[in-house]
């Protein structure tokens, strides 16, 4: 009986020192996490050479990027995600979580809305220049609104824009600005067809978790998973399978075409404009040290030009030439400074016709 009674204090304290050890582990695992957290939000390292080339003044971009790391996101039905509200000195969000710049007029002739990921948000650079920004600043009696947020695939800006039109929001133009993140999102291997960046983890948190495995070892998986995955990039279906490749290209001018007639319903005209990015035209981009999603562009994009000649869909508008200058345009493989953002304001202000 003796000898029961020892083996259960003993086994009963190694529990209880496993789980101190366990707790205290994960512990440490958390706080590593939020510290992490709050690290990126106080210090933005921009050292890249790209930065230094197509950013010159350093100080200002460093304020840009680092009330970009201090926006907060939310979740939004139907549209995943969204921006919370942000007053800064270089970026502005409003309630309904869209980037905005002051708007000339407070008795517009026109609602112009545009659409797309963080390309059309305008990571780079602040409110006064974004390609909604410079294209109102070509027409001063317009409103503008700029509805791009960071990840966004084209799918999710047709759910934005159901949003709006079922709302009645004013609207005589819309414009999609996709091809990047369609790419680089659609073709990631642990995405499906109709997904987003964040599918997995949105999905994983939908499934049930027993609360004490969570308790004991959740921070250290999480930390754990981001040292195994750090630099790690998902493998692409369509850089080995042609028929994916295809596949991601008529999902996005799929999406295109539906939501021209959601645009239709809302009353506006309707314009998609397939993005510019740099591993493809001639741009100057000889300080840029990688080019990510380089075959995942070169294996989609021909697709979608061909769906557009073939079925002689006018209102998609090829810009992968815009950048074709001497200047430095590009950041990364698909973000740009303000000059470029003002040279697609201005294309698509002369394209479009809009006047």
């Amino acid at each position: 009986m003796k000898r029961e009674g020892s083996f259960i204090r003993l086994a009963l304290i190694n529990v209880g020192v496993f789980l101190i050890v366990a707790l205290s582990v994960n512990l440490l695992a958390s706080l590593y996490w939020d510290g992490r957290y709050v690290w990126k939000k106080i210090f933005v390292p921009i050292d890249e050479k790209a930065y230094r080339e197509s950013l010159p003044d350093q100080d200002y971009t460093y304020l840009i990027y680092r009330e970009k790391k201090q926006l907060e996101t939310r979740y939004v039905p139907y549209v995943a995600w969204s921006r919370k509200p942000f007053s800064g000195k270089t970026t502005t969000v409003n309630n309904e979580g869209d980037r905005v710049h002051p708007s000339p007029t407070n008795r517009p002739i026109k609602h112009v809305r545009f659409f797309g990921g963080s390309t059309m948000w305008g990571t780079g650079v602040d409110d006064y220049n974004t390609i909604p920004a410079h294209f109102n600043a070509l027409h001063h009696n317009y409103r503008v609104y700029n509805h791009g947020e960071s990840g966004f695939v084209s799918r999710q800006g047709l759910a934005r824009l159901v949003n709006l039109v079922n709302q009645d929001s004013p609207m005589d133009v819309v414009i999609f600005y996709d091809g990047c993140n369609d790419c680089l999102g659609l073709c990631r291997a642990d995405v499906s067809i109709n997904g987003h960046r964040e599918e997995a983890e949105m999905a994983q948190k939908l499934e049930h978790h027993w609360q004490v495995p969570d308790a004991l070892f959740g921070s250290i998986q999480m930390v754990i998973k981001k040292v195994l995955k750090k630099g790690e990039r998902p493998s692409s279906q369509c850089r080995i399978n042609p028929a994916y490749a295809k596949k991601v290209a008529s999902t996005l001018v799929n999406n295109w075409k539906i939501a021209r007639a959601v645009a239709a319903l809302g009353g506006a005209e309707f314009y998609a404009i397939l993005q510019p990015v740099a591993p493809l035209g001639h741009p100057n981009i000889e300080y840029l040290e990688g080019k990510e999603g380089e075959t995942d562009f070169h294996s989609v994009y021909p697709f979608v030009r061909e769906i557009k000649e073939k079925e002689h869909l006018h209102w998609i508008h090829d810009f992968t030439d815009a950048f074709d200058v001497k200047e430095y345009i590009y950041i990364d493989s698909c973000h740009v400074n303000g000059l470029g953002n003002q040279i697609i304001a201005k294309r698509l202000s002369e394209r479009l016709n809009l006047h």
